[in-house]
């Protein structure tokens, strides 16, 4: 009886390891299964929205204020501000909320933007 179950406990051993050798190459023996997309059942990914890019295009740009990049410059010409004219005699508070920084820096742009409209 032991010699039974021995012989079995083989036979299994040898039959699970080639069914796993089996398993593994079967992709090589078969090839990948491949199911055909047509475009409009394409995945749609979905991204998420950056800083808005697009960007008015104006006389003044406004980037040449140092600290204004180009999210703060579209954030400023979504509000309105396109120029610095406009941007100089706005008031601090009104671009800190629009830009959302701080009084002191949006103090800073609209001094640096009247010097660039004094030139």
């Amino acid at each position: 009886m032991r010699r039974i179950s021995k012989l079995g406990g083989y036979a299994i051993g040898v039959g699970a390891g080639i069914a796993a050798v089996v398993w593994l190459v079967k992709d090589r023996l078969l090839g990948p299964e491949t199911v055909p997309v047509t475009p409009a059942e394409a995945p749609a990914f979905r991204v998420a929205p950056g800083p808005p890019t697009a960007l008015q295009t104006t006389d003044d740009d406004l980037s040449q204020v140092k600290g204004i990049g180009p999210v703060y410059r579209a954030r400023l010409e979504q509000s309105g501000i396109t120029t610095f004219s406009a941007l100089g005699s706005a008031s601090a508070a009104e671009v800190a909320a629009t830009a959302g920084v701080a009084n002191e820096k949006a103090a800073d742009w609209i001094r640096q933007a009247a010097d660039l409209t004094a030139d």
